[in-house]
């Protein structure tokens, strides 16, 4: 018997890191049955005539659904000033770690070409938000502040594609994975990372490269739970007049008053505003969706 990390799913076998060599192996049918393995997965291998077989997958300590990965202990967060930054999606990744009990860090890249104002703009939104706060350059190899946070951890890199995951990633790693850039026509982002793949690097390190995307969903998340997922709310929320306060139309709310007075960042806040009217309308749509298949 022999434990692994599950560090990249192929076509129809997993290849499993042991700590001392990566296995390709494939899966019982029960176990592919029963639950389908995911990056970061810790799995049993068992001996079967001179080969490994994944026999088993052990307890997860968490799973995230975008991008799909377990066991992840935090999320480095990237952003850049190009492509522009889509700061809901980076509130929403937040939320996910945080509902799935991670540590997160932002991480800017391309501070070479950052224009003035983007840093500020950063840490006034999550300088008191984030675990970590920290600045790369992966163009010119300057990705030292970054090591620090990766040893010890099982690491996840998330954000939109062109921001610079993979090229961070290939600074770190002393690995050479193709990247992509930003179009021309659209200034967006062009995928290159089409899966999720973990790169060990020893000393129980491992950092995850994953697909970049243009919008992300919240899983699993009440409306009336959401502000539980605002750190800076919740250390405000015994001030307010209602002892569950949404922070939305309630009166005498401490959150809303921060906002006006400048103590709370006011974009943040519009955006949580928007993120609950998502959160109600996914609510009433599984609700319909619920009756109308109770009426079948």
């Amino acid at each position: 018997m022999q434990k692994g990390r599950v560090i990249k799913i192929l076509s129809d076998r997993f290849a499993v890191d042991t700590g001392n060599s990566v296995v390709f192996v494939k899966s019982r049918k029960k176990v592919k049955r029963d639950v389908l393995p995911l990056p970061g997965d810790i799995v049993v291998l068992d001996d079967s005539g001179g080969e490994y077989v994944l026999s088993s997958i052990l307890p997860r300590t968490c799973r995230m659904v975008r991008p799909p990965i377990a066991n992840v202990e935090q999320i480095v967060i990237t952003v850049a000033p190009i492509p522009e930054t889509e700061f809901s999606n980076v509130d929403k990744l937040i939320i996910n770690a945080r509902h799935v009990g991670i540590r997160t860090v932002i991480c800017v890249n391309k501070t070479d070409i950052v224009p003035d104002g983007y840093h500020e703009e950063i840490k006034a939104q999550y300088g008191s938000v984030v675990d970590d706060l920290i600045e790369v350059c992966a163009a010119r190899g300057d990705t030292d502040k970054l090591i620090g946070v990766l040893q010890g951890r099982f690491t996840c890199f998330a954000g939109q594609s062109a921001v610079g995951k993979t090229s961070i990633i290939n600074a770190v790693c002393g690995i050479n994975r193709e990247v992509g850039g930003v179009s021309e026509k659209t200034q967006k982002g062009k995928n290159t990372t089409t899966d999720v793949e973990i790169i060990p690097l020893g000393d129980n390190t491992f950092v995850a490269d994953t697909p970049g995307f243009a919008a992300l969903d919240i899983n699993d998340i009440l409306p009336s739970d959401l502000h539980l997922y605002y750190g800076e709310y919740v250390e405000l929320a015994d001030n307010c007049r209602y002892r569950m306060c949404s922070h939305t139309i309630e009166p005498d709310c401490a959150v809303k008053k921060a906002v006006e007075d400048g103590g709370l960042n006011a974009s943040r806040y519009e955006r949580y505003l928007s993120i609950m009217d998502e959160l109600k309308k996914q609510n009433t749509h599984r609700r319909s969706w619920r009756y109308a298949n109770e009426k079948k």
